[in-house]
């Protein structure tokens, strides 16, 4: 029969297959997981842990199979732009989390109670789950930190004094999570936080948590209070655990010492230089006993301020044109180099992404100033951003060729021999020397001294006034 119908395919592999879209399939999946596991349904008793476990099992093979960074093998990655890949990391983790849920679900009061197995399975979820939440930028789930602290609690591993990840069990992911969320996951991009996550697994048999805390800064966790870790030094308390991650430098030293002297080590997979070199300098900082810190003060504050998005909007706003779509959110503190930005609503119900322009005008004060999103950390209802601070007073400005003018911003005020930098939209042609900055009254001369940064909509160019 040449028309007979397909049969459709209702296993977790057809499902997550998706008709040969990866994000349709973590959908599918999403809303499946969703519709079966709700407590006390006939469907979830039913389905049981055959049904999620399989699901499980297919929903990681699909995430690697289409994630941004290949682990594995040479595959070609299919090009996408930055929506495509947002709605992808958003299947990502929410696929997750109903795994996890899924599993809680079947046996919430029996939950650490069960045959081991399955205990194992269900940490190893909640980990996943909050390794992609991090991942989309979102702030600590407390009830994923509470379910994995009552794993724990439950296991052999808590009475010991020491847990390492050279060995598997609740005790390793537990430490697994720790982790992850010292590495910032959060403040990173994608194809980098994956990165790190590939790292971080192979550092695992030179991690621990243990009972006493060490004299360096650390993070110290506590499972009785289900609580989110936090970096400490010089303070202990008994029911603390403390992360320690010291002994993994001189591991990732050696992959780096590998990487420069005969290319990349089979063990990193199918990671490029590229990849890994940014990665493992950021892991080593981050899990150094001298970690990173804020290098200037930081002042409280609560004070309203005007935000525009995006190169166009700023632009708009400098020129002194009111904004087709203000927002009003609120500055909580600052410094000389930056603010803390507390935005609780967009009317793209979008948040700005890390690399964002931003334009900011204090309610109380007087221009604009000008910022690029370097944090970004999302709850249900808000979302935080840190913001570097770019320009404290830009002005409009045009500079050409001869050929092209380019209409930009102008961060620094011009000085014979000094640099300034200009931001024009990404699109902006190329211009060739010798470039001239038009003022009212005279014509500069400028030398293109380097491209600072490039991003979906605008670019940021250094120039020397000659």
């Amino acid at each position: 029969m040449e028309n007979a119908p397909r049969a459709l395919d209702f296993t977790p592999a057809g499902v997550l297959a998706g008709g040969g879209d990866p994000i349709v399939g973590l959908e599918t999946a999403i809303a499946t997981l969703r519709a079966i596991y709700k407590p006390g349904s006939p469907k979830a008793e039913a389905a049981g842990l055959h049904g999620v476990s399989g699901f499980d099992d297919a929903i990681q093979a699909a995430i690697e199979a289409s994630a941004p960074v290949r682990l594995k093998g040479d595959g070609k990655i299919p090009e996408h732009d930055l929506r495509w890949w947002s709605r992808w990391l958003a299947g990502a983790r929410d696929a997750s989390l109903a795994v996890c849920d899924a599993y809680w679900c079947l046996s919430p009061s029996q939950s650490t109670a069960g045959l081991a197995p399955v205990r194992l399975r269900l940490a190893v979820s909640v980990v996943e789950a909050m390794k992609w939440s991090a991942c989309d930028r979102f702030s600590p789930d407390e009830t994923l930190w509470a379910r994995i602290s009552q794993l724990f609690l439950a296991s052999p591993e808590a009475t010991a004094n020491v847990v390492g990840g050279d060995v598997p069990g609740i005790g390793r992911e537990y430490l697994r999570a720790v982790a992850y969320y010292s590495a910032n996951l959060d403040q990173v991009e994608l194809d980098m936080a994956i990165t790190l996550v590939h790292l971080m697994d192979l550092s695992l048999p030179f991690l621990e948590l243990t009972r006493r805390a060490g004299a360096a800064p650390q993070y110290a966790v506590s499972p009785s209070r289900g609580s989110i870790p936090a970096r400490r030094a010089g303070e202990q308390e008994s029911a603390e655990w403390y992360f320690a991650p010291w002994a993994a430098d001189e591991l990732l030293a050696e992959f780096q010492a590998r990487l420069e002297a005969e290319g990349v080590p089979k063990v990193l997979g199918a990671l490029s230089a590229e990849q890994l070199r940014p990665a493992l300098s950021y892991l080593r900082a981050q899990w150094s006993m001298q970690p990173p810190v804020r290098h200037r003060r930081r002042f409280p504050q609560d004070v309203a301020v005007t935000v525009a998005r995006g190169f166009a909007a700023c632009l708009s706003a400098v020129r002194g044109e009111p904004l087709p779509v203000p927002r009003n959110w609120k500055v909580l503190d600052f410094s000389r180099s930056g603010l803390y930005i507390l935005a609780d609503s967009d009317p793209t119900r979008a948040w700005p992404d890390i690399g964002e322009l931003l334009g900011i005008h204090f309610l109380d004060g007087e221009g604009w100033q000008l910022g690029i999103v370097r944090r970004l950390r999302m709850w249900p209802s808000h979302a935080g951003l840190g913001v570097e601070l770019l320009a404290w007073k830009p002005s409009v400005a045009t500079v050409d060729d001869g050929q092209f003018a380019v209409e930009g911003i102008l961060c620094d005020v011009p000085e014979k021999g000094g640099i300034i930098r200009l931001l024009s939209h990404a699109n902006a042609p190329e211009l060739a020397e010798p470039v001239f900055l038009r003022e009212p009254a005279s014509l500069i001369k400028l030398r293109p001294v380097q491209t600072l940064a490039i991003e979906s909509g605008y670019k940021l160019i250094a120039y020397q006034v000659q």
